[in-house]
């Protein structure tokens, strides 16, 4: 069973609010999967954009971000701040996780837990824009959101 970036029940409040879509624990779990491979991914780009400028800190504009991820980032933080997501547990959960070899500049750091958390609304909403007459998550959803999160993302 994966750890959870964020407690379970107010994930599920979140992905309520944020997507129209109920989720149970285990697929809340497989999502968690592709929270951190995309988390992954994300660093390793970042990581190339830093060596690539020269940078001795890997920054927050080294992450590629696109307009749709910043935009489901204000999503995520509005509904944190109505669900009062600790975020120091989540910082400290990707920074774990994370393969970083080049030091985080501390902009970033303090993001960390958005856009860890904004890998699953990018998910759910992935979800929703593909069925948007479901309520509940099943697997073949989630792998379908997979597949075009990997594509895009």
């Amino acid at each position: 069973m994966a750890e959870m970036i964020i407690p379970y029940p107010q994930l599920q409040k979140i992905l309520e609010k944020t997507c129209g879509l109920a989720v149970i624990k285990p697929r809340a779990e497989e999502m968690m999967g592709i929270v951190e491979k995309k988390l992954a991914d994300l660093f390793d780009v970042a990581y190339e954009n830093a060596i690539a400028e020269g940078s001795e800190t890997i920054k927050l504009r080294h992450l590629p971000l696109t307009k749709g991820f910043k935009s489901s980032m204000n999503l995520f933080r509005a509904a944190i701040e109505e669900e009062n997501v600790e975020i120091e547990p989540i910082r400290k959960f990707v920074l774990r996780e994370i393969p970083v070899e080049v030091p985080l500049e501390e902009e970033l750091v303090n993001e960390l837990p958005i856009i860890a958390g904004t890998l699953f609304v990018l998910v759910g909403r992935v979800i929703k824009a593909l069925h948007p007459e479901i309520k509940n998550v099943y697997p073949e959803h989630i792998e379908e959101a997979k597949k075009v999160v990997d594509y895009t993302l």
